[in-house]
């Protein structure tokens, strides 16, 4: 009755640069975040509360449609799940907003040749860990209290991590973070692999990296 046409680039991933320390791939963005989340959901062992991620559709394009993140989706599902739990409407009301959210995206890196581009006073760079990404307009929802909740759990486990603020004067990026938080408003942050030719056919990342993402989310899993 109807389709859908999709176009890929097939090429295979390679490891590139001195000592093989650099991937280039298609679709780092975002596939590097869905590895991570699976991973860490599996590999995890929480002793108390619920585990959930949602891998949502259209993140690219605004997350505005039924089952993007810009849907009351991930806020109904989760009062599904416990009420189904046997949770009344009370206790479903208190523990969603006891709850915690990572926005898992990837992040700009610094390029040698745009370095005007980044804010002077943070240059993440490839390899040296994901990012925690802060913005002032808000456009990645992270918050100083989230924030020291997630550097305390990487600090404790010799997780690496960069931190990325977007420059206040140029707009940048956005992630469905700021979206899913106004539709399930709990303390949220922005996370992500730093990449080269972000959107492009093949993108660049630093091979090291996705180890401490996973990293991150599974130490997070385990609160």
């Amino acid at each position: 009755l109807d389709f859908e046409l999709s176009l890929y680039c097939m090429e295979e991933p390679c490891y590139i640069g001195a000592n093989d320390t650099l991937l280039s791939s298609p679709r780092l963005d975002n596939q590097t975040s869905v590895s991570a989340l699976v991973s860490a959901i599996i590999d995890a062992e929480r002793k108390e509360g619920i585990n959930l991620i949602a891998l949502f559709d259209h993140e690219e394009i605004g997350n505005t449609s039924k089952q993007g993140a810009a849907s009351i989706l991930l806020h109904d599902m989760a009062r599904r799940i416990l009420k189904c739990l046997g949770a009344d409407e009370e206790a479903v009301e208190r523990v969603m907003y006891q709850a915690m959210l990572l926005s898992v995206d990837v992040a700009h890196g610094l390029h040698p040749n745009k370095q005007a581009k980044m804010d002077i006073t943070n240059h993440p760079v490839l390899g040296k860990g994901f990012c925690i990404k802060e913005a002032c307009s808000q456009s990645y929802a992270t918050d100083a209290e989230a924030v020291a909740i997630l550097c305390q759990i990487c600090d404790s486990r010799n997780i690496p991590y960069q931190r990325f603020v977007n420059r206040s004067d140029i707009r940048g990026g956005g992630t469905l973070g700021s979206v899913a938080s106004t539709l399930f408003p709990v303390k949220t942050v922005d996370i992500g692999i730093p990449l080269l030719a972000m959107h492009s056919a093949r993108e660049l990342m630093g091979a090291a990296d996705i180890d401490s993402l996973k990293d991150a989310v599974c130490a997070f899993f385990e609160l």
